[in-house]
């Protein structure tokens, strides 16, 4: 087992076959949301259903991530469909995406207080476990509300550490009392969780410290069936690199195509995706003239695949590190084996060292993102096939979306079968 591999089967002491349950997810986003959260929920919704059990799942009405509803969305405080065998039940709330914490908590507690009036359901589908997504911080009032009335067991998937990762993105200041109401509140949820599970060994480490037992480690991964190998480099053309995903605040787009010279190292930057950068983005590119800059909106998700094997490297970009966090964007195009431009720290930027596919840079240092663009041109084309071979080869071997889920269904059988 290597640092990247996780088995949570091994941890249990029993096999325990197949075990029908019935299961609730909540979660802030699920399609038509875009993105890679609310397709990873998507597919945890239908890979449950698939293995027999009942699903229901507990979300807001679509807004993930521009912050907007539909004008009938915002009049309709809950509505309920049948989505593919599986039950969506949607909530109103007052959306936002800015980088602002009031307005952020504000958002949260609307969904929560509106998520309140299916805690019957809870009940009414005899739910045997809840896998609460946060953040949003308050959705696991939810879970733990539905705990003591009705009895159901409560995992946590905890993908950002909130409130740590505003701190972050300096949204929030750890000497002030909103941090640490937040803090204790964190705390509290982890304490009445009957289980806990995380995408990074950052993150574990980090619940870990607060002295609770060692969490699972669930990550997104990518479908390596779906995101099939790219095949064909032509060093010959011109280099195009793809940013594929949110557009937001601590992603820094923006900041970046003001800082890197696209135009006079000879590479298109090809941008997909929406979010409260968009508009500066698009605006930068307006003023500066920039001819190999160019802005997309996102596409539909079943697209992404065959659009990611168009290009020739992958950019991801954090300019905040923020603890814990690990972009399902590097997953996917590792998948696909593209060779990947990482400008960020943590445990993203440690994986394409470990399995020697791509280069990195501190996000503050556009000098050495500068000559990691540079460095691109000088590769031959088999050079670039190695590393996207490096990334491909990692994602089967580590990171793939089936084998995680396997092992998250595993636990949750298990948990079942111990509170029976």
């Amino acid at each position: 087992m290597t640092y990247y591999t996780e088995n949570i089967q091994e941890t249990l002491q029993n096999t325990l076959g197949k075990t029908s349950k019935n299961i609730g997810i909540v979660t802030h986003c699920f399609p038509p949301d875009f993105g890679a959260a609310p397709h990873q929920f998507e597919f945890l919704a239908q890979s449950f259903s698939k293995k027999g059990n009942k699903v229901t799942v507990f979300t807001s009405h679509p807004y993930y991530p521009t912050g907007k509803i539909t004008l009938k969305d915002f009049f309709t405080w809950k509505r309920t469909s049948k989505e593919k065998n599986i039950t969506v039940i949607r909530h109103w709330l007052l959306p936002s995406q800015k980088n602002n914490m009031f307005l952020r908590l504000i958002s949260m507690f609307s969904m929560l207080f509106s998520m309140f009036t299916s805690l019957r359901e809870v009940k009414k589908q005899k739910l045997d476990i809840l896998l609460i997504q946060t953040p949003p911080i308050t959705l696991p009032i939810f879970g733990i509300l539905a705990k003591k009335l009705y009895g159901v067991n409560v995992v946590l998937n905890v993908s950002d550490l909130w409130p740590q990762a505003m701190v972050d993105i300096n949204g929030l200041s750890k000497s002030s009392v909103a941090y640490k109401v937040l803090h204790w509140l964190e705390k509290f949820y982890y304490k009445k969780a009957d289980a806990l599970v995380t995408q990074s060994k950052e993150s574990q480490e980090y619940i870990k410290d607060l002295g609770f037992d060692l969490p699972h480690i669930y990550r997104i991964g990518a479908n390596t069936k779906q995101f099939r190998q790219k095949t064909d480099f032509n060093s010959t053309e011109k280099i195009k690199v793809v940013y594929m995903g949110v557009l937001g605040v601590a992603h820094g787009i923006s900041k970046l195509i003001k800082e890197i010279a696209f135009d006079d190292l000879n590479i298109e930057l090809h941008i997909f995706g929406d979010g409260v950068d968009y508009k500066n983005i698009q605006s930068i590119i307006k003023k500066k003239q920039l001819n190999n800059v160019f802005l997309n909106r996102a596409i539909d998700y079943h697209l992404v695949p065959q659009t990611l094997r168009q290009f020739d490297i992958a950019l991801i970009s954090q300019i905040n590190y923020v603890k814990g966090t690990l972009p399902a964007k590097l997953y996917e195009s590792m998948s696909v084996g593209l060779p990947i431009i990482y400008h960020g720290e943590g445990e993203g930027a440690e994986i394409v060292k470990y399995f020697n596919c791509g280069w990195t840079s501190n996000p503050s240092d556009y000098d050495a993102l500068t000559k990691n663009f540079s460095l691109i041109h000088k590769l031959k084309t088999h050079e670039l096939k190695e590393k996207g071979q490096n990334a491909r080869t990692a994602c089967i071997e580590h990171f793939d979306l089936h084998q995680q889920f396997d092992q998250l269904d595993h636990l949750l059988s298990s948990i079942v079968v111990q509170m029976a």
